[in-house]
């Protein structure tokens, strides 16, 4: 299947939010103690609070500045909750919780490269025990089967399966679950119910990929009302007990000031897993600027969708035909690059559903996991841990 892949150009820039990108690592000792935290985040938290703009500088339409004021908000808010987040650290696990000591700073672009490792908001950090969200569930779409049949991602950890047949989730080896792509957005009706009727009961099937990007304005891609979207999830939530329902978020403003506001949420949609895809890695930015990550989950919250709804989608492509919004294309992240974006995402969303890499397969003559013996190291490393402990 193909995943579009949507670049916003079409709205006024609003100047970039470098939020602070928080690593924790967790090292020998002592259980961290709160008043420790405080201590230790004051510096971070003004550090963090003096990145995000004031609301003046939103513009656009009226929506769109209400959408950025409530972005804004939700970053302030995330700079004054790094003290819980630095007391926070997994039960089955001993050690202090110390935080990295970064010089945020806003990114500016540099010339094209796709070899360098700057790491623009966020220091690169060496992880110790700790290899980002922790799920049990991780997935990679396209090209999963090769011409035999067989499941091609096991090989780097991957157990969420992207398909779109009952044979191919029939042939899915023991411990792996489907999701299945319907790419639907007209409602409950009958192509949507004669697709779905065919996966009820299966053992294998763990939820529904609904769209990949829909768009409530119909300005970048079919017209999909969240109402629809709400007929497709309550109809599977009532006829395939346990079935999971998800969508890719579109971002209706910039990469670097991400708006998600009056799109979908839980509340307008019923759907129970959202995914925001921010890409760091460009040739604009000369590596990587993982601010996007932290404005991205900050936006998608500020919009109503709560952090365990969230899924984390982590930037594995690069090159080909794909162009970003910032006037670049997208590079493939080395590898420690790729742990920097794992780690990036760890605070912020600690324990999603599942999580996902894009890409397994190439899509657009573009480089993908599937080409990538080292970022397959890097993603097996990270799917194979578990609270503390590598599985055997």
């Amino acid at each position: 299947m193909i995943l579009e892949r949507m670049t916003q150009k079409r709205f006024l820039a609003v100047p970039a939010v470098a939020t602070l990108g928080l690593v924790l690592m967790l090292a020998g000792g002592a259980a961290a103690q709160a008043s420790h935290c405080r201590k230790d985040c004051q510096q971070d938290i003004k550090s963090c609070l003096a990145l995000v703009p004031p609301n003046k500088e939103c513009t656009g339409t009226k929506a769109e500045k209400k959408g950025c004021r409530k972005t804004h908000a939700a970053q302030r808010k995330h700079c004054r909750s790094l003290t819980k987040l630095c007391e926070q650290q997994n039960p089955s696990m001993s050690g202090t919780c110390v935080l990295t000591r970064t010089t945020p700073t806003t990114p500016t672009p540099r010339p094209p490269t796709t070899t360098s490792t700057t790491t623009s908001s966020t220091s690169t950090t060496t992880l110790v025990g700790y290899s980002g969200p922790v799920t049990g569930l991780h997935y990679a779409p396209n090209h999963n089967f090769d011409s035999s049949g067989n499941y091609v991602p096991a090989q780097a950890g991957f157990n969420l399966a992207d398909v779109s047949s009952v044979s191919e989730l029939d042939s899915l080896p023991s411990g792996v679950k489907g999701l299945v792509y319907l790419g639907l957005c007209n409602g409950a009706d009958s192509s949507f119910i004669n697709a779905v009727q065919l996966f009820i009961g299966h053992q294998k099937l763990f939820g529904f990929y609904l769209m990949d990007q829909p768009d409530p304005t119909g300005r970048s891609a079919p017209l999909c009302p969240a109402a629809n979207l709400m007929a497709e999830s309550d109809w599977i939530h009532a006829n395939v007990p346990g079935a999971q329902t998800f969508i890719v978020m579109i971002n209706i403003n910039t990469s670097t000031a991400p708006v998600y506001a009056n799109t979908y949420d839980p509340a307008n949609s019923h759907i129970d897993l959202y995914a925001p895809d921010p890409y760091p890695c460009r040739t604009e930015v000369g590596g990587c600027d993982y601010s996007k990550i932290t404005s991205a989950v900050a936006a998608v919250e500020a919009a109503g969708i709560p952090r365990d709804s969230i899924v984390p989608v982590y930037q594995a492509f690069g090159a080909g035909n794909w162009s970003d919004d910032g006037g670049g294309q997208y590079t493939l992240p080395t590898p420690s690059q790729e742990e920097q974006i794992l780690a990036v995402w760890a605070p912020l969303v600690p324990n999603p559903v599942f999580d996902y890499a894009y890409s397994w397969g190439t899509q657009n003559a573009d480089q993908a996991l599937e080409d990538s013996p080292a970022l397959q190291a890097v993603f097996s490393a990270h799917n194979t841990y578990v609270a503390g402990a590598r599985r055997d």
